[in-house]
């Protein structure tokens, strides 16, 4: 109790003030809007099964939308039944971000108490793993926080090995699944992992080979089916949009410069960030987490040294892989494997690097209490350890934003009008906003926002570019648009007067009213059929 107490303060300080504004505020940017649409949108679909669920409202008419980004199917189905039942969106999504966090340190926790046998060495591990930088540096991506499954598939891994138990080589398989199911890159890269610590306890520990062997076996058919089911929509889509561009997956790789890169949030390392750009390239991981994993790697002695070189390998295996194409094995498996080919962001592969330190810095921790004479002095060497990683990974406030508490006029108007695809000026910004507000009405839009966006929609928005001229107008009908919104306080002044009178002095539109919609006042045009 006192530890998930600890994970839960630690949580709130590197993320102050978010806790202090569940049910109204989230991190100024578009992808928490992505993430309310996306939960809102599974619990819309769940009652009729999860048949339909790829064909989002979104880039209409293009089909399987939903798939054009994570899914984040789990998050969606715990999320649902508190939606159903009327509580806050934003307040769900606050919580299952925070919460996440918390439970990656508690299952790191656990994975780090069965390999110590400490538990002060565990709750140090489980706070690194907790408020790493990397948490931070993505604290805008709810599925990339949930993390909880990758210490637990290690450590059930472990466990398969030490007792040769099938039920620990179906639980890996449910972890692996439940990882896929939260974040499809994580699920990818955790396989990896999997595999790798599966070959290097193999090589470590041959008298258990053969009693691992059918429960590992076994418990890989879980994921595989999982992986084959859930991974469907994904490859029915690379038909249309291909794989990613090389040259975009090299700029998402990171660089061996980017470990000691720190976000830009943070307090004591911050002014490193200017080396890099954009938020996958700051993967620093703290002197102190660092010095103890060194610590853990030199002074181990057996059997828990051959368990502190496992956890270096995944180390540097990690660190590798998220090197994507600027580096040597990534580039390699990115040929071998197609699924490889459909991630844009191999530098990812750095909170697996962060979960590996946290175990070395575990042994090491645990070295450090063994020479500490005394159970005072033991606790005084906790307390200093941990205050200095929270020190470390201390955090500037993120900037928040204001999500109304309920849906502005707008949006109720629009569910009460009859059923039609809509498209939203300006198209482009801020079309996630109008994505999270469509879950009032659920009607098809022409705008998106996501990881890909249809080959199609450069064409969309350079024939919009001069709405509502002709060309524009005959895009609609081809469309079948039914309603076209304009937002006032996303245009520049001139434009927004511009299009409101050749709207209104139009044949093709007639003019439904005027509304606020959560930013200023919108007016709502229907397009004559």
């Amino acid at each position: 109790m006192s530890g998930t107490l600890l994970l839960t303060v630690l949580t709130i300080l590197i993320t102050w003030p978010q806790a202090a504004h569940l049910s109204t505020m989230v991190v100024a940017h578009d992808d928490p809007y992505l993430s309310l649409w996306r939960l809102s949108w599974i619990a819309h679909r769940l009652p009729w099964g999860l048949g339909n669920l790829t064909d989002a409202n979104i880039f209409h008419p293009s089909p399987g939308t939903f798939a054009y980004t994570d899914m984040t199917l789990l998050q969606g189905v715990v999320a649902a039944p508190l939606l159903w039942a009327g509580v806050n969106p934003v307040l769900v999504y606050n919580v299952m971000l925070l919460a996440s966090m918390v439970a990656s340190g508690l299952a790191m926790f656990v994975l780090v108490r069965y390999l110590t046998r400490s538990d002060h060495a565990a709750l140090v591990s489980a706070a690194i793993f907790t408020i790493a930088p990397y948490r931070v540096e993505h604290l805008v991506h709810l599925e990339l926080q949930w993390t909880m499954w990758m210490p637990l598939a290690f450590w059930a891994v472990h466990r398969v090995f030490d007792t040769g138990s099938m039920r620990y080589g179906w639980l890996t398989g449910v972890l692996l699944s439940l990882q896929l199911l939260s974040c499809v890159y994580y699920g990818a890269f955790l396989g990896i992992m999997v595999a790798l610590l599966t070959v290097l306890l193999a090589l470590a520990q041959r008298d258990r080979i053969v009693r691992a062997l059918a429960p590992l076996a076994a418990g890989v058919a879980l994921p595989a089916v999982t992986a084959w089911l859930y991974a469907r929509p994904y490859v029915n889509n690379t038909t249309i949009l291909g794989t990613r561009d090389p040259g975009e997956v090299a700029s998402f790789s990171a660089r061996p410069l980017s470990y000691v890169t720190a976000p830009e949030l943070n307090l004591l390392w911050g002014w490193t960030s200017e080396r890099y750009d954009g938020n996958e390239l700051h993967l620093f991981m703290g002197l102190v987490a660092t010095l103890l994993a060194a610590i853990g790697l030199l002074t181990s002695r057996a059997p828990s040294r051959r368990l502190a070189w496992i956890y270096l390998v995944l180390l540097v295996a990690a660190v590798e892989l998220s090197l994507g194409l600027n580096g040597t094995v990534y580039r390699w498996l990115h040929g071998l494997l197609f699924a490889l080919q459909g991630f844009r962001a191999p530098a990812r592969f750095a909170i697996l690097a962060v979960a590996a330190l946290s175990v070395l810095a575990g042994f090491g921790f645990r070295y450090l209490e063994a020479r500490a004479s005394g159970r005072r002095l033991g606790r005084a060497l906790l307390s200093v350890t941990l205050i200095a990683i929270g020190f470390e990974n201390g955090t500037a406030p993120p900037r928040l934003e204001a999500v109304p508490t309920s849906p502005p006029d707008l949006y109720r108007y629009l569910k009460k009008l009859e059923p039609g695809p809509i498209l939203e000026i300006p198209v482009k910004e801020p079309a996630p906003v109008y994505m999270y507000w469509s879950k009032e009405h659920w009607y098809p839009l022409v705008n998106g926002y996501s990881g890909h966006a249809p080959p199609t929609f450069g064409s969309t928005l350079e024939r919009l570019e001069r709405f509502p001229d002709a060309t524009s107008v005959a895009l609609l009908r081809e469309l079948n648009v039914r309603y076209v919104v304009v937002h006032q306080a996303y245009y520049p002044e001139s434009r927004y007067t511009k299009t409101l009178l050749a709207l209104m002095q139009s044949p093709d539109f007639s003019a439904l009213g005027r509304y606020r919609d959560g930013a200023g006042i919108a007016e709502v045009f229907t397009l004559h059929r």
